[in-house]
């Protein structure tokens, strides 16, 4: 589910095949799924412009059937995004599914007590306001969801914010929140 995010549990080992990509990031694909949800998640994937493959060395991204209740999950041990790709999903729905799951590796990868408390501030949230969900939880009334939603604006083509927490940062704030990010993770934008 959107804003769903793991903290480190696995699913059951998949047959699947890396494919190396420039720069030696790697892509999973699954060997026993389709093709159109391989062609449909790279197609989407092609739309998120953040630096992933730079910035979240050994992370990699599976692209998997339709699954009820869930667009995609973060797992954090395994360093591994899964994308369940719907028929019905746009490319930009699909590549603001990716975006959100890569916010949440960035945070797991680079966030912590201070740049938490910085993300906060900007988004002048209160404090009694939860960072984590529970796994398997939906995250979209916690800032680990806001976080993951912000960085969907900052990192795929403009969609939709479902975060519940306060409204969708705009103009300046999101510059500050791109940023900060981008400084946080060493991100370089073409």
């Amino acid at each position: 589910m959107i804003g769903s995010s793991l903290s480190g549990v696995s699913a059951a080992t998949r047959p699947s095949k890396r494919v190396v990509l420039a720069g030696g990031t790697q892509l999973t694909r699954r060997i026993d799924t389709p093709d159109r949800e391989n062609a449909q998640g790279e197609q989407a994937l092609n739309l998120v412009t953040y630096p992933w493959r730079t910035t979240l060395p050994g992370w990699h991204i599976v692209f998997l059937p339709e699954r009820t209740g869930y667009l995609a999950m973060t797992f954090r041990l395994d360093r591994r995004i899964e994308v369940y790709v719907r028929a019905d999903r746009s490319p930009e729905a699909l590549a603001h599914d990716i975006a959100h799951e890569l916010g949440h590796a960035v945070d797991v990868t680079y966030n912590n007590d201070e740049s938490r408390a910085l993300y906060r501030s900007l988004r002048a949230v209160p404090a009694t306001s939860p960072w984590w969900a529970c796994n398997s939880c939906t995250d979209l009334q916690t800032l680990a969801g806001d976080f993951a939603e912000t960085f969907a604006l900052l990192a795929a083509p403009s969609y939709r914010f479902y975060g519940q927490l306060a409204s969708a940062p705009t103009g300046s704030a999101l510059e500050r929140i791109g940023a900060a990010i981008d400084e946080t993770t060493g991100a370089a934008r073409a």
